[in-house]
């Protein structure tokens, strides 16, 4: 990899960490558990142009400085880890062509398994802060967050793809473009 590719890459991961920063603080959809965030489908967007490990890297630190700056500190380092978890999980599935899936059930197979790890991270987490009861509690609003994120994504990425952006996707549902197809 040569010094241009380098910086385009840290360039491209660092605008996906304000993509998805943005996504987390600004942008809140109401429901009926609380409240979803398009974050989350920034995050999948991100693994589907950036990888599973740049992807990762964007989400997990795009989202825990959004809950710095607004006042959630408590849960910074477990967003990290979870949106992390979320991002590498997707884009491993990916790439192994899992259950030899291709297109856009390999999409969303990969994505609710990443939403799924982000879950059970998440349930760790408010278990260990809160107990067993508010780790139950939580499930619902953690379930609606992550079928929000999956449907936001899709439809984003499907539109994204009819464009010039497509040669900029890592891992495309149509099987004709990005460096890798899906």
């Amino acid at each position: 990899m040569n010094q241009s590719e380098k910086v385009r890459n840290l360039c491209e991961t660092a605008l996906f960490i304000a993509i998805v920063f943005l996504g987390v603080f600004i942008i809140k959809i109401p429901g009926p558990f609380g409240y979803a965030h398009i974050g989350d489908s920034m995050i999948f967007l991100a693994v589907l142009m950036l990888g599973g490990k740049r992807g990762a890297v964007a989400g997990g630190l795009g989202a825990a400085i959004a809950d710095v700056v607004s006042g959630y500190t408590i849960w910074a380092l477990p967003t990290m880890v979870c949106k992390a978890a979320m991002a590498l999980v997707m884009g491993a599935l990916i790439s192994k062509h899992i259950f030899g899936l291709k297109g856009r059930a390999l999409w969303i197979v990969a994505a609710l398994a990443g939403g799924l790890t982000q879950g059970v991270g998440y349930l760790f987490f408010w278990y260990v802060l809160f107990g067993k009861a508010a780790a139950i509690a939580a499930i619902p609003g953690l379930t609606f967050q992550a079928v929000v994120g999956i449907a936001i994504a899709f439809v984003i990425s499907e539109a994204l793809q009819k464009t010039a952006l497509k040669k900029r996707f890592i891992y495309t549902t149509d099987g004709k473009g990005g460096a890798q197809t899906c």
